[in-house]
């Protein structure tokens, strides 16, 4: 006979390092974090949509040397309502996203959130604004 199946008790070395493997992949992924709201009247979905619009026609279509070796993977139809646009390694990209903008409703308006490693770069700022003004309703690149 075989030994039953036990689930891994909150304090078993599993767990632990399940729970660790977690908290690094945040620690990894939040690099720099910044917040702030649009307009009253846009949903998190409709101005996602239009930062992923711009990111592609801005950034990928015109080959954005700062992000060459990335590719985006839009997750705008999110059921969570925090729709948000990942940026991960073209190479691997169901790994870890290097940059993450994400818009959610908060207190009655729509709460834009950009973080991730890209953002500690050079380029950081530059990626920063245009995220931001496009979140805004910009659609100059």
């Amino acid at each position: 006979m075989s030994a039953p199946i036990r689930p891994h008790s909150p304090t078993s070395p599993v767990a632990a390092i399940r729970a660790a493997t977690a908290a690094a992949a945040v620690a990894a992924v939040a690099g720099c974090s910044q917040t702030t709201t649009t307009k009253p009247e846009k949903s998190p979905q409709s101005t996602m949509v239009g930062v992923a619009k711009q990111v592609q026609s801005c950034w990928f279509a015109k080959n954005d040397p700062a992000l060459k070796g990335y590719s985006m993977a839009p997750e705008v139809n999110s059921y969570s309502g925090k729709p948000r646009i990942l940026i991960v390694p073209r190479n691997n990209p169901a790994g870890l996203p290097k940059l993450v903008a994400q818009a959610e409703r908060f207190n009655g308006r729509t709460s834009f959130t950009t973080f991730g490693p890209l953002l500690a770069t050079a380029d950081g700022p530059r990626l920063e604004a245009s995220l931001r003004a496009w979140a805004q309703g910009s659609r100059t690149c």
